[in-house]
């Protein structure tokens, strides 16, 4: 054999050599190309409570930690302050108006513009069509309570007790509860849930803290992670997945089983100086439900009872951030972190003592801002922290982009931006329309609404005939909304400005409206 045929020979060997290396390296890339995506959103957290937005007290390493690793959105808003409706909008990227989900425990809107399905919209059915197996857990509140919505795995814990509709003869969890703590107890647990949810409005302090008769193991917290946790262990390694993780506090009772009920000490909690502001030249906070009940709780309790509640709020957030974090460590032991969005955020905020009350349901920071954190998959995007004016419901585009649906932008009436822009440079100067809106209500003309624009926030409350009154907040000068500007001379033109601006987004919203509710999933 001469050299050359030598020479060839080998070079037939390498390219043959070459090619068989490179074949699984392709095969191992086309696996699991489209990353995983988790959604964590917990139910009624203050936008402020935790230690990355500045929060001395409470201890959450774990939600800290993703925020290092992550984007945390400082100025993030819901697109509605209470559950149902936003938890809507943030699987639809479009305004509860659009979705018809405008109060809780009622349907979605069959068609959306009258002529595109709802399930066209669905996060779920989307990320679907871009291959993801797509489960949840935890609090879904979405009627009819049978229905799949998208998610191809379901164990649900939309609520405990059944006051209001039936969401315990739906949960998973009172199911697990019964069968595995309370198999021979003499009386039903749900009546326990009912009884504690039942004491509002006759005492108000027993409402929020609960009984706390569920020990730890009892818990839905614990749960939730577990159940979250069995579903990453089941998926299959070769299709991504998305998981919407959704806990049920620290929505009231507040109380949390021990350890938790002890970690934090009511003398060593500070209730700051919002708890102080009255909102006396706040029109619509004075003839709102917050504003009468911000009076009787002034009148009733000292300030040592406000301090005992925000502690048990402080010990439940500690115990949700403690199994999160054991999530995160399976996530890391499966070798899938890396390769895994993740997504916390809250589905609204609470008044947590704020101007001396509680609860949601009105467009104030406390009660309309949320927390937000991003953390990207490996070797994409960039961590550290946004000042821009954001919406949980600019998280739905922003999963689509993340999976690579290149249509969903289409949609008719879609109201979701993507927040990859921000996510994905370092350059705080490029274009973003500061801008973010939040609506509540079931009735155009009675509802309430909001516009923040850059440093100002205006607050439109509906009063029928297409009237209606105003606040407006200037957060340069006043960053915890306690002094009301509008009418004052000084910000004249840009209040008339803002004015007309939220006026004409109302009547958008108001066109928008169902034409008529279907509440029958209610209870009478």
């Amino acid at each position: 054999m001469n050299k050359i045929s030598i020479k060839l020979g080998m070079t037939v060997v390498v390219l043959v050599l070459a090619l068989s290396c490179k074949e699984p390296v392709k095969e191992v890339e086309k696996k699991n190309v489209k990353p995983n995506i988790i959604m964590v959103m917990v139910d009624q957290m203050r936008f402020d409570r935790f230690g990355a937005m500045g929060d001395s007290i409470v201890k959450t390493p774990n939600i800290d930690a993703l925020s290092k690793e992550g984007m945390l959105f400082k100025n993030a808003y819901c697109p509605s302050p209470v559950c149902t409706p936003s938890r809507a909008s943030v699987k639809t990227g479009i305004y509860p108006p659009g979705n018809g989900m405008v109060t809780n425990w009622v349907p979605f809107k069959k068609k959306v513009a009258g002529t595109t399905s709802i399930d066209q919209y669905l996060l779920t059915e989307r990320l679907k069509l871009q291959g993801y197996y797509t489960g949840m857990v935890g609090k879904l509140h979405f009627v009819p309570a049978d229905d799949k919505f998208g998610f191809d795995f379901k164990a649900l814990n939309d609520a405990p007790y059944s006051v209001y509709a039936n969401d315990d003869k739906n949960s998973d969890y009172v199911k697990w509860l019964k069968e595995n703590h309370f198999k021979d107890h003499e009386k039903d647990i749900v009546e326990i849930f009912d009884r504690d949810e039942s004491y509002y409005p006759d005492s108000i302090y027993k409402f929020i803290m609960g009984s706390g008769w569920r020990t730890e193991k009892q818990h839905d917290i614990p749960w939730t992670i577990n159940e979250s946790m069995n579903f990453i262990k089941n998926t299959d390694p070769e299709k991504p997945f998305f998981l919407f993780t959704s806990i049920f506090g620290p929505h009231q009772p507040y109380l949390a089983p021990a350890p938790w009920d002890a970690m934090y000490n009511p003398d060593d909690i500070e209730l700051g100086p919002r708890f102080y502001a009255d909102l006396e030249d706040s029109p619509i906070f004075q003839m709102s439900g917050f504003g009468k009940l911000s009076k009787k709780l002034r009148a009733s309790w000292g300030e040592r009872k406000y301090k005992e509640v925000l502690a048990a709020y402080y010990g439940q957030i500690a115990m949700i951030d403690h199994y999160l974090g054991k999530m995160f460590d399976q996530l890391k032991e499966k070798e899938i972190w890396e390769n895994t969005w993740i997504v916390f955020l809250a589905d609204h905020g609470d008044f947590n003592t704020a101007y001396g009350t509680f609860f949601k349901g009105e467009m104030y920071d406390v009660s309309a801002k949320i927390p937000l954190i991003i953390k990207p998959a490996a070797m994409e995007g960039v961590r550290g922290v946004r000042d821009e004016l954001v919406n949980s419901l600019d998280v739905y585009g922003t999963l689509l982009d993340i999976a690579g649906d290149k249509d969903w932008r289409n949609l008719p009436e879609m109201e979701s931006r993507s927040l990859l822009p921000l996510i994905e440079t370092e350059n705080s100067t490029q274009e973003w329309d500061n801008k973010v809106y939040s609506i509540i209500g079931d009735d155009p003309d009675k509802n309430l609404c909001m516009l923040r624009s850059n440093s100002l926030k205006i607050i439109r409350k509906a009063v029928a005939d297409n009237k209606a009154i105003y606040e407006m907040y200037d957060f340069v000068n006043d960053p915890l909304e306690t002094q009301n500007v509008f009418g004052n001379v000084a910000y004249a033109d840009v209040q008339e400005e803002l004015k007309t601006e939220l006026d004409t987004w109302w009547k958008k919203q108001a066109d928008r409206y169902p034409q008529e509710i279907d509440k029958s999933f209610w209870k009478h």
